[in-house]
C-alpha cells in the first residue's frame, strides 16, 4: 500500500471531507488507526471517533488513554483540524519518532474531532453563525421576535458588520490614524460624523428605529448541557442534562471507556486552558490533583505558549469529567489573535479608554495587512439597505480571524496542540510488571514474588478525586496457573490498592513515594516446565503480563 500523503492542515473541511480523511488514516494504518461511531447528532449524523494505538503491543483497551474531542461549539472549527492533524501525525511519524513509538506502545489516544457536526456543517456551508446545534431552542418563536435579526444582507456569503451614519446618537466614531477603526464617541464629542455598529441583517415585525439586535433561534450551548451543576437557569443548557444527543454521547462514551484517564475538550479562542476547579475555590480541590493539573499544564505551555486559568464556568465536559469521574481534563481554547497582533487580552477585554481602544485596533489592522494580505478584514463598502437606507457593511470577518486562524496560520495552531496532546497523554500512569522471581522451596514446591510498580507521573487511578468518589476499581495482580499446578499458598488474585505516580515525590515531606509499587506472593506447587503467567491489570494504568516457567525452561530467572 502507497504511503499516505500527510494531513496539510491548510483548510477547513466539510463533515464529508472530515470522515474521508479519518477513513483513509484508519486504512493507511490498520494496525495503529480504527474509526467507528460514538453516536449520533441531532440530525442523524454519526460522531466519528478514531482510537490510535499500536494494537501489537496491547488492545486499546488495556492501555492509560486519554481522550479529546472538539467542535462541540459549531463555529469552533479549528479544533477539528486539531484533532484530525493529531490523528494523522501520530501514524505517519509512528516507527520513525522515539517519543510518538513510546506514547502509542503504551497509551490509547480516542480523538473526536468533530462531536457537533450538525452545527459545524452549518456554520461552515452557510453565513449562518450559531453557538451549538442546530435543533432550535427554546422554540423557533425567536425567528419572528420584533427587532434585528442576522442575516447575510448582501448576499456575499458572509455576515459581517453594519456602520449606520447617526450624528445625534451614534456611540463610535472612525479612528483618524485609520478609518477602517471604529472607537468608542468620547463624552464631550459633538461634531460627527458618527456611527451605530449592528450585526448585518434585516428587521423583522418592526419598523425603522429604535430597535433590539434579536440572537438565532439556535439558542442551545451544548457544553452547559452536562450533568456536573447543571440548573434550569444555565442560558443555552437545555431542558434536562444530557438532554443533546451529542452530549449523551459523550457520556457515554468517558463512561465505557474506564481506561480514561486523561481529557482535552477543545475550543476557540483565547490561547489559555481552562481548568479545575470550576466552582469551589482552589484550596478546596485535593492538594495533589491541583499540583498535577497545574504541572501538566506548564508542560503544554512549553509548546503553546498558552497559559492555565481556573474556570468558573458550570455544566461542562471538563468540569463533569473531574468531578464525576476524576479525570484531569482542560478546556483549551485555540487561536488569540490578539497576542498574535501584540495586544494584551485582558486589556482588550476591560478597556473602554477611547485612546487605549485605538491603539489596540491599530495594532490589529497592522497585523492583518502584514500578516495575513488583509483577508481577516473587510473593508467598509457603501451599500442600500432595503428597511435602513444607506449603510456599510465590513469588518473583521468573524469566521476566519476572530473565532478560527486564517487558514494560513491553521497549520502552526494543528501542531503545537497536538504537541500539547502528547505532553499530557506522556503524564498518564503506567502499570508495569518489575520483576518476578521464581524460589524453589522444596520438592516441586516454589514460590513466586513479582513486583509490580507504576511508570507513570499520576497514581493509578488517575486523581485522588477518583479514588474518593470509587470510579475506578482498585488495582489487581493475579497468578494463572494452568491444570495441573497446585495454588499452596495466597490467593490467585490479589487486590492492591493504587499505586502512586512518582508526582508523590516531588514534595519531600511526603513519604508515599514507597507506595508506587507492591509486591505479591504465592507459593505453588508444580512440574518443571510448567508456565505461568503473572497479570497485572488497572483501571486506569493499563494491563500488563509476564509468563513464568519454572524451572529449566529457557528463562534466567
Amino acid at each position: 500500500m502507497p504511503e499516505r500523503i500527510p494531513f496539510a492542515c491548510d483548510r477547513y473541511l466539510t463533515y464529508a471531507e472530515l470522515a474521508a480523511e479519518l477513513h483513509a488514516i484508519a486504512a493507511a494504518y490498520p494496525h495503529l488507526a480504527t474509526v467507528h461511531s460514538a453516536g449520533t447528532s441531532y440530525e442523524g449524523r454519526d460522531i466519528l471517533a478514531v482510537t490510535i494505538t499500536n494494537e501489537q503491543t496491547g488492545a486499546p483497551e488495556e492501555k492509560p488513554a486519554i481522550y479529546c474531542d472538539g467542535n462541540i461549539h459549531a463555529g469552533e472549527v479549528a479544533p477539528s483540524m486539531i484533532l484530525l492533524h493529531a490523528a494523522d501525525y501520530l501514524t505517519q511519524r509512528f516507527g520513525r519518532d522515539k517519543e510518538v513509538d513510546h506514547l502509542l506502545n503504551t497509551r490509547t489516544f480516542y480523538l473526536l474531532p468533530r462531536v457537533n457536526p450538525d452545527g459545524a456543517e452549518k456554520y461552515l456551508t452557510t453565513p449562518h453563525l450559531l453557538r451549538s446545534s442546530v435543533r432550535p431552542y427554546p422554540d423557533e418563536s425567536v425567528s419572528r421576535m420584533p427587532g434585528l435579526h442576522p442575516v447575510d444582507i448582501d448576499g456575499d456569503g458572509r455576515i459581517l458588520t453594519m456602520r449606520v451614519r447617526d450624528d445625534r446618537r451614534g456611540a463610535w466614531k472612525k479612528s483618524h490614524r485609520d478609518p477602517r477603526a471604529m472607537i468608542p464617541r468620547g463624552p464631550d464629542e459633538w461634531e460627527g460624523p458618527f456611527y451605530h455598529l449592528y450585526r448585518e441583517g434585516e428587521l423583522r415585525n418592526t419598523e425603522g428605529e429604535p430597535f433590539e439586535e434579536r440572537p438565532t433561534q439556535w439558542g442551545l450551548d451544548i457544553n452547559r448541557n452536562f450533568p456536573s451543576n447543571w440548573h434550569p437557569e444555565i442560558e443555552g443548557g437545555g431542558p434536562y442534562p444530557t438532554s443533546e444527543p451529542e452530549v449523551r454521547a459523550i457520556v457515554e462514551f468517558l463512561v465505557n471507556h474506564p481506561n480514561i484517564g486523561a481529557l482535552q475538550a477543545f475550543h476557540t479562542h483565547g490561547g489559555f486552558y481552562y481548568r479545575n476547579p470550576y466552582q469551589y475555590p482552589e484550596e478546596e480541590m485535593d492538594a495533589e490533583d491541583l499540583q498535577a493539573t497545574r504541572q501538566i499544564a506548564r508542560t503544554g505551555e512549553k509548546v503553546t505558549g498558552y497559559t492555565d486559568e481556573k474556570s468558573d464556568n458550570c455544566c461542562t465536559l471538563t468540569e463533569w469529567a473531574y468531578e464525576h469521574h476524576g479525570i484531569l481534563g482542560y478546556t483549551t481554547e485555540v487561536w488569540d489573535r490578539l497576542t498574535r497582533a501584540g495586544v494584551d487580552r485582558m486589556e482588550y477585554r476591560e478597556s473602554v479608554d477611547p485612546e487605549a481602544r485605538e491603539e489596540m485596533e491599530i495594532k490589529l489592522l497592522r497585523w492583518n495587512d502584514r500578516r495575513v494580505g488583509g483577508r481577516a478584514f473587510h473593508d467598509w463598502r457603501e451599500f442600500e439597505h432595503p428597511q435602513l437606507g444607506s449603510v456599510e457593511l465590513g469588518g473583521w470577518d468573524p469566521k476566519l480571524s476572530v473565532q478560527n486562524p486564517p487558514e494560513e496560520l491553521l497549520h502552526q495552531e494543528c501542531y503545537k496542540n497536538t504537541r500539547w496532546i502528547m505532553k499530557h497523554a506522556a503524564a498518564l500512569p503506567r502499570l508495569h510488571i518489575e520483576d518476578v522471581q521464581v524460589t524453589q522451596e522444596g520438592a516441586d514446591v516454589y514460590r513466586i514474588a513479582a513486583r509490580v510498580g507504576n511508570a507513570g507521573y499520576l497514581p493509578t487511578s488517575a486523581s485522588n478525586k477518583a479514588r474518593s468518589l470509587g470510579v475506578v476499581e482498585p488495582d489487581r495482580v493475579k497468578l494463572q496457573i494452568p491444570d495441573g499446578v497446585e495454588m499452596l499458598y495466597g490467593d490467585s488474585e490479589k487486590e492492591i490498592d493504587y499505586l502512586h505516580g512518582y508526582i508523590s515525590g516531588h514534595d519531600p515531606r511526603d513519604t508515599a513515594t514507597g507506595e508506587s509499587c507492591v509486591q505479591a506472593e504465592w507459593v505453588v506447587r508444580a512440574r518443571e516446565g510448567d508456565v505461568l503467567t503473572v497479570r497485572a491489570t488497572s483501571d486506569r494504568g493499563g494491563r500488563h503480563s509476564e509468563d513464568v516457567c519454572i524451572a529449566n525452561c529457557g528463562d534466567d530467572r
